[in-house]
């Protein structure tokens, strides 16, 4: 049987593999702590609730979708971009996705043509690289290196890579490692794509996930032309993974290839799904500081008990992630082994995220503060 050649090129997504992993141990009747994947524990709002709930007696709940999304949603967001970064956006600058990680891989096909390079971070989100295979495009890597705040370097890319090249990814607040994006840095990567000719998105789906009282940043509000793109999801600022609900924002000509694609190959969001997203985000700015007090709690306990053990760890200023370097004398895969085996901890080895990171790891901060602070308790005084 003949199959598509670009699917010799992607692994078993990672975190499938981890699942199975933890199901295993579980049936031998091991107790398992799981600090690997990102699916926040926290309980979704009863008003979210209950607006899915009314999206259900609705006349035409059932049918299609608009392709783009509801114009309510659009205009919530909309709405949002206004008040939290001063940028005003048209309908047609906005578009709704099943989840942040649909609009990923479907903008490579919206931009890129075969052949074409996508540069792409590393450590980071598995998807950039795998859609790129998926799609035809070439990933060319650029490392992010905590010497650097975790913030790319550009400047040495060759040309006749930027030649080829048609989109640029970052991330910030950056997954895995916690770093967050500056104005500087927003303002010269937009210089440089403007530049090159080169798309440039931003995978905002920590945009409010960073300390209490912080302002979280777009990349839209220094993108004066709306050359860019962003990505925004509802998982992780109101616990809503399950729902698969996210947008982009931005280039009005970038959005319009995505839904081009999107109408090809997906029919929309559930509508009573879309609503809840609405009522999401009408609830007020303290239900987003009520959700970062508890991870700054969880993030301060993780520390001191990472610190205690002598595990060393780049101090991140957003996600409910923590960036963790492998203690010395052990492999990558011997601690990850020693951690479930002896302790029952399941964390997320650092080759996830790029084949340079085989000396990190990445916990997170999706458990209670009392799992977090009894699991890592358990662990031996490292080197």
């Amino acid at each position: 049987m003949k199959i598509n050649n670009r699917l010799s090129s992607i692994q078993e997504y990672h975190f499938q593999k981890l699942d199975i992993i933890k199901k295993k141990l579980i049936a031998e009747g091991k107790s398992i702590t799981d600090m690997s994947i990102g699916d926040p524990d926290l309980a979704v709002n009863e008003k979210i609730i209950d607006s899915l709930v009314e999206g259900l007696k609705l006349k035409s709940f059932n049918k299609y979708p608009p392709y783009e999304g509801i114009k309510e949603l659009k205009l919530q967001i909309i709405k949002y971009y206004n008040e939290a970064f001063s940028v005003k956006l048209n309908e047609d600058e906005v578009i709704i996705l099943i989840g942040s990680k649909e609009g990923i891989n479907n903008i490579i096909p919206a931009v890129c043509n075969f052949g074409d390079y996508v540069i792409v971070p590393q450590p980071g989100y598995p998807v950039y690289e795998t859609s790129c295979h998926l799609w035809g495009a070439v990933p060319y890597k650029i490392p992010l290196t905590e010497k650097n705040g975790y913030l790319p370097k550009v400047d040495n890319i060759p040309i006749n890579v930027l030649s080829k090249s048609k989109l640029l990814i970052v991330n910030y607040p950056n997954n895995p490692t916690g770093a967050v994006a500056n104005e500087e840095f927003y303002e010269y990567m937009i210089e440089f794509c403007t530049k090159n000719d080169i798309v440039l998105f931003n995978d905002g789906a920590y945009n409010e996930i960073l300390k209490e009282k912080e302002r979280p940043l777009s990349l839209l509000t220094f993108d004066k032309k709306k050359k860019c793109i962003e990505f925004g999801s509802f998982s992780k600022s109101y616990n809503m993974t399950g729902f698969r609900i996210g947008y982009a924002v931005g280039n009005k000509e970038v959005i319009s290839s995505l839904l081009k694609v999107k109408s090809n190959v997906d029919s929309g969001q559930f509508m009573p799904i879309q609503l809840a997203a609405c009522e999401a985000m009408n609830l007020s700015s303290g239900y987003i500081d009520s959700i970062r007090r508890i991870y700054d709690e969880r993030r301060l306990v993780a520390e001191e008990r990472l610190k205690r053990c002598n595990i060393k760890f780049f101090k991140p200023q957003g996600t409910f992630y923590i960036w963790c370097r492998v203690p010395q004398d052990y492999t990558l895969d011997e601690f990850c082994e020693e951690l479930i085996i002896k302790h029952g901890i399941i964390v997320t080895p650092g080759y996830a995220f790029g084949n340079i990171c085989s000396d990190y790891f990445r916990i997170s901060l999706t458990i209670d503060k009392d799992k977090i602070d009894n699991a890592l308790n358990k662990l031996n005084m490292y080197k």
